[in-house]
């Protein structure tokens, strides 16, 4: 892989805020898209030419397409860390497969083509006055494509897209279409089964009464947060943390409903806070990390930042589309176990940092237990902690990810396989998932028993 420096990490942040500033949002320069027959993730750092390219535009034109190919792979926005967008032959984009099929207001229910994207979904049922009861941060994956890997927000009570849909329809490697509801096997191996068992092309939304959000960012002790953890998730609908390597400073992020008025310019705002910590963690703390300067400023540089209350629309609050440029390496332990599991995986990267660490920081989300719409699902069942090793896309990132993958197997933390994920097998996902794991196979198996939509990312995972 390609080895950058920080100046190129400060460079594409900078470039990707600017662009979206000035075109008022309608641009995104960095997000995955074909161009010339080239495919490039967000990143914009993996790179392939595909056999085939297909934007199909029907479900018909779906099914002949996976009827008639002999390997065949589907991406959303490119918002991936690992080679699982790879095709042996025909890759396949839904940009042209969005919009509403169908709704029912009286229900308050969407059925939404799936390469719909999150952010396109919610302005439709704001439309109609309705909303997505929570979502997670990132607004640019389709719909079909969260599901596909169970993509998680952080809650109290809610923690999963998946637990807001009514049925989906998935299309199998046969070409047979099923209607499957959240009891259904086929349902839990299609959420989070990052494509295996066929391509999820519609879903049907329960929506909810439009509302706002009190967003607040607060900096405080890790120390402090720790002794008060469980008093915290319970206080604030939503919560999240941000956790620092040579620091004990930590970023308390929370996000509550409340019958409010929105905060007088509040999306800009937002925007500019934002842009703003991106072209920080690009510049500033990719300098401090490059310099060798970081154990000495770290506590300096977050002590002085200031928190934030905005009142939003929901979606304004749970989503964000500006990133700086990094990779992510996530995966979940038992709630029980959060801050023991992140004391070591801030411990590896201080003790890995003299040799040319990038700029890091452990986000921490939570989800709550009883979780049965997935059978590989990194949140199934019990409570979950999600720790999200967010690095610079800059030298030694790999390095550390390698590290922390072997620290992952050693405390059976379970791997979000939508993000980086190179050494994690089938053994290892047979070990964590037990019986769960043996019916997605059988489920592969049944459904796709030509392979059609294996490449070598899944087979290293689920053969």
């Amino acid at each position: 892989m390609k080895s950058r420096g920080y100046l190129t990490v400060a460079l594409h942040t900078t470039l990707n805020i600017v662009l979206y500033a000035v075109t008022f949002g309608r641009f995104i320069w960095l997000e995955g898209r074909v161009r010339g027959g080239v495919f490039s993730n967000w990143l914009r750092r993996f790179r392939y030419r595909p056999r085939k390219f297909v934007q199909p535009t029907t479900e018909a034109e779906i099914i002949n397409l996976v009827k008639t190919s002999t390997g065949v792979r589907f991406f959303g926005a490119g918002h991936s860390f690992n080679k699982g967008i790879v095709a042996d032959d025909t890759l396949v984009s839904l940009d042209k497969y969005q919009g509403i099929i169908w709704k029912d207001l009286a229900k308050k229910q969407f059925a939404f083509k799936g390469g719909t994207r999150v952010r396109e979904a919610a302005k439709l049922l704001l439309d109609e006055g309705l909303a997505f009861a929570a979502l997670p941060s990132h607004d640019a994956q389709s719909i079909a494509g969260i599901l596909s890997t169970d993509v998680h927000g952080t809650g109290r009570d809610w923690g999963f897209v998946s637990d807001l849909i009514v049925s989906l329809k998935l299309v199998d490697g046969r070409g047979n279409v099923h209607q499957c509801y959240p009891a259904d096997d086929l349902f839990k191996a299609a959420i989070g089964g990052i494509g295996a068992v066929g391509i999820i092309t519609e879903v049907v939304v329960q929506g909810v009464e439009r509302f706002n959000v009190e967003q607040k960012v607060e900096m405080s002790d890790s120390n402090f947060v720790e002794q008060h953890l469980e008093e915290l998730i319970q206080k604030n609908t939503h919560l999240s943390l941000y956790l620092f390597p040579f620091t004990n400073k930590c970023q308390i992020n929370t996000w509550n409903p409340m019958p409010k008025p929105q905060s007088f310019l509040g999306d800009l705002r937002e925007f500019i806070s934002i842009s703003i910590d991106a072209l920080l963690a690009a510049w500033f703390g990719g300098l401090m990390a490059a310099s060798g300067l970081l154990p000495k400023l770290s506590s300096v540089m977050h002590g002085l930042k200031r928190g934030t209350n905005l009142i939003l629309e929901s979606n304004k609050a749970f989503n964000r589309t500006i990133y700086h440029l990094h990779q992510e390496l996530e995966f979940t332990v038992a709630y029980e176990q959060t801050f023991a599991a992140c004391r070591r995986f801030l411990k590896l990267y201080e003790e890995m940092y003299a040799s040319k660490m990038p700029y890091t920081i452990l986000e921490v989300r939570f989800t709550p237990a009883g979780h049965d719409r997935t059978l590989i699902g990194a949140g199934r069942d019990r409570r979950s902690a999600w720790l999200d090793l967010l690095c610079n896309d800059s030298h030694g990132f790999e390095r550390y990810y390698a590290a922390a993958e072997n620290l992952m197997t050693e405390i059976g933390a379970r791997p979000h396989l939508g993000k980086f994920c190179q050494s994690i097998g089938s053994a290892d996902l047979a070990k964590l998932h037990g019986q769960h794991f043996v019916k997605f196979s059988q489920l592969i198996k049944k459904h796709d028993p030509d392979d059609k939509f294996a490449n070598e990312f899944t087979r290293r995972l689920f053969r």
